[in-house]
């Protein structure tokens, strides 16, 4: 049986933004960044895409995709080419694990090039000290991509309510034809 964390951020995953992104026949190479054994279950949601998940803790790879990479998002031009996904999924990894803002510079800058023009990264975040090492609005890397509004929710930036006050972003390569 999955693990699952009841908090508001994470119904929010996982009633609303997984399935919407799964139901998109766009969005056919998808990374899950960051391996737990409550995310073990979100490779359900993309049965029939390319599902791979990164993970530098070599134990967690059992909670990751049969595609799997362990490593570190930094390093993620080792593993996927230039402009080679449809969609990046990177919830709940920064300030648990992606903790400097320079190594958040190289992360995501590695994600704006292994996405494909027009493809798309969400970005779930903690809008609270200590989990917030850093405003994404100070990376650098994560500003050459533009905001994407994402229909279900009705904008590009969703707090959610909680202990977190954990917020979704999320973000389009610019570029698509």
């Amino acid at each position: 049986m999955p693990m699952s964390i009841d908090t508001p951020d994470r119904r929010v995953l996982e009633d609303v933004i997984l399935p919407a992104f799964a139901a998109r026949a766009d969005l056919r190479r998808v990374l899950w960044v960051g391996c737990e054994p409550y995310t073990a279950h979100y490779r359900r949601f993309f049965r029939g895409h390319e599902y791979w998940t990164i993970e530098p803790a070599w134990k967690n790879r059992l909670y990751g995709a049969r595609r799997h990479v362990t490593d570190t998002l930094e390093n993620l031009q080792c593993h996927f080419g230039t402009d080679s996904l449809d969609l990046i999924l990177c919830n709940g990894v920064c300030g648990w694990g992606l903790d400097r803002r320079e190594d958040a510079e190289v992360a995501f800058a590695r994600c704006f090039d292994a996405l494909r023009p027009g493809g798309e990264l969400l970005l779930g975040w903690n809008d609270l000290d200590p989990w917030r090492p850093y405003r994404p609005e100070d990376i650098a890397s994560l500003q050459r991509f533009r905001p994407r509004n994402f229909e279900p929710l009705g904008t590009w930036h969703y707090p959610v309510e909680g202990e977190y006050r954990h917020v979704f972003n999320f973000y389009e390569k610019p570029g698509a034809i």
